[in-house]
């Protein structure tokens, strides 16, 4: 099972995005279950970014919304963004 551990920023973006969007809490939790579970699921859409996000990893909430993360060691991964996919 992955560890998470959460950015600062990450945690003032989730706030601004559930402000503004509230419904997505439930989809927020549940992603990141499957994501604690198994990073491999087909579910996530998981993938390497590219350009000036070399180095880090995003995963689909809904069809816009993606968090972003980089891993920290073989079994920890700090969440470092959310957002629609413009913004992060």
């Amino acid at each position: 099972m992955v560890k998470i551990k959460k950015a600062s920023n990450y945690n003032q973006a989730l706030e601004d995005l559930l402000v503004e969007s509230p419904d997505l809490e439930d989809r927020i939790s549940n992603q990141e279950s499957l994501f604690k579970k198994n990073l491999k699921d087909t579910r996530l859409n998981s993938h390497d970014l590219t350009k000036k996000m070399i180095g880090k990893w995003a995963f689909s909430i809904t069809d816009d919304i993606r968090i972003v993360y980089k891993w920290t060691n073989k079994n920890t991964v700090r969440f470092l963004d959310i957002g629609p996919h413009n913004k992060v």
